[in-house]
């Protein structure tokens, strides 16, 4: 790719029109995330229909320790890409290199600790999830293999999107999806490998991700970044703003892990493998129906960011309204089909009639939350595009700590099993009410300050 190629994808950040550069950023997203996530879907897919209810539940019990990880290459990734567009809307590209190069530093660092730790602590780690010892042989051969391929799961599509180049970005999900599904019909299926077979194949499709993520930045001339070795020196003052800005999004994927935690020890209470099952099941495909809302912040936050640098507020306060439009949209859409077939959509997964009916009681509850988080994880995304890393770090705790763990308690208290589900989107509500707050105050505090 030529230089001035290189320049247009940032021309059209600073210039083109905002809902046409929405859609430009936003539906590779969708779709990026949507193959991300399918890694789940038919793993468990794949998982029912050659290993069984236990390998399900094994696995379902293990997906914190997923979504950890995530976390970790979330963490850096959102940091590194919100840094990394504002220092290019600013036309500072020394500091981009180094956000980029400092990014990548980190997150081997991290990756390496996590195989480690998580491996020597494993049975542990287990056994504090809550799972049952029926379930725990399935979990533990699935969770060896995803840590011991912890440094395959990078974040890096995220800086490659802060460049504008949301295609590219979408194809390194793309392509290892169609693998992983290839390799789960050969080591599931074909070879009966069960859950292991699951594990390595989502270890050995992430593989390609990160090699194509390595080719974009150092072989094929696409990036606008020109990275050297002197980039690889560990900035410290970069290193703690791509961490700062980078926290909520480990605060809202591990919280996630958190709270699947405690909801599998709460269930495991009140019922054992049968609604634990059933709402691993309803999770994944809450996950599912989540998609569309995180493709559309990932490509808002590349715009908002180098608009920010740019200094164009006004380009940053269109791409704000017309992401939450879509973001309400969307929500109400959800709840309709939820309400019409969520039983249809519990069976397509098992053929359990006790899990799938408890499944679609769970999945209509906590899908009516998306009409909430949509907009919340919308604001949420444009607080940490600008750099108010504190703004979105409190957001972040109240949906998973501050708000859930409370609402949690009480409501399990009136309403027993049931209060678990209600939990999730009422915890929702209260953190969009809270971001709504901080958006209108910061807001008015701008305006407060110009009319001085």
């Amino acid at each position: 790719m030529t230089g001035t190629m290189k320049k247009d994808h940032q021309a059209d950040l600073g210039t083109a029109p905002v809902g046409k550069l929405l859609r430009s950023m936003t539906i590779p997203s969708i779709v990026g995330v949507m193959a991300y996530n399918l890694y789940n879907i038919f793993d468990t897919l794949f998982i029912s229909l050659g290993a069984g209810i236990n390998a399900i539940g094994g696995v379902s019990v293990s997906f914190p320790l997923f979504l950890f990880l995530s976390a970790v290459s979330s963490t850096l990734g959102s940091g590194g890409a919100s840094v990394m567009s504002r220092a290019l809307g600013e036309k500072n590209y020394e500091k981009a290199n180094k956000t980029a190069a400092n990014t990548f530093l980190v997150f081997y660092t991290m990756a390496i600790l996590t195989t480690v730790m998580g491996l020597l602590f494993l049975d542990d780690l287990l056994l504090m999830m809550g799972i049952t010892e029926e379930l725990l042989p399935y979990a533990g051969a699935y969770t060896k293999i995803i840590l011991i391929g912890a440094v395959t799961s990078t974040g890096f599509s995220s800086l490659i999107r802060a460049e504008g180049s949301s295609t590219y970005a979408m194809l390194i999900w793309l392509i290892p999806m169609v693998t992983n599904v290839v390799l789960d019909f050969i080591f599931i299926l074909a070879l009966h490998w069960g859950v292991t077979g699951a594990a390595a194949a989502t270890v050995l499709s992430q593989c390609i991700s990160m090699g194509m993520s390595i080719y974009y930045f150092f072989l094929s001339g696409k990036s606008v970044l020109h990275l050297s070795l002197r980039h690889f020196i560990p900035d410290r003052k970069l290193i703690s703003e791509i961490l700062l800005i980078g926290i909520p999004s480990f605060i809202q994927m591990s919280g996630m892990s958190l709270s699947i935690i405690i909801i599998n020890r709460f269930l495991k209470a009140y019922g054992g493998t049968l609604p634990i099952s059933a709402y691993g099941i309803a999770s994944k495909i809450y996950t599912f129906f989540l998609i569309p809302i995180t493709g559309l912040t990932q490509g808002l936050q590349p715009v908002i960011g180098y608009n920010k640098g740019a200094r164009r507020p006004d380009r940053v306060r269109e791409a704000l309204k017309l992401s939450s439009c879509v973001s309400v949209g969307y929500g109400i859409a959800v709840c309709v089909i939820t309400f019409l077939f969520s039983n249809e959509i519990l069976r397509i997964f098992v053929s359990d009639t006790q899990v799938a009916d408890l499944g679609t009681r769970i999945l209509t509850i906590i899908n009516s939350g998306l009409l909430f988080s949509g907009p919340q994880y919308v604001q949420a995304a444009y607080f940490q595009a600008v750099g108010r890393k504190w703004t979105s770090l409190l957001l972040a705790l109240c949906n998973y700590v501050i708000g859930f763990l409370p609402l949690l308690l009480v409501l399990t208290k009136i309403y027993g099993l049931d209060g678990v589900w209600y939990a999730l989107p009422s915890s929702a509500i209260l953190t969009l009410a809270l971001s709504c707050v901080l958006l209108m105050k910061g807001t008015q505090f701008k305006i407060n300050k110009a009319a001085q």
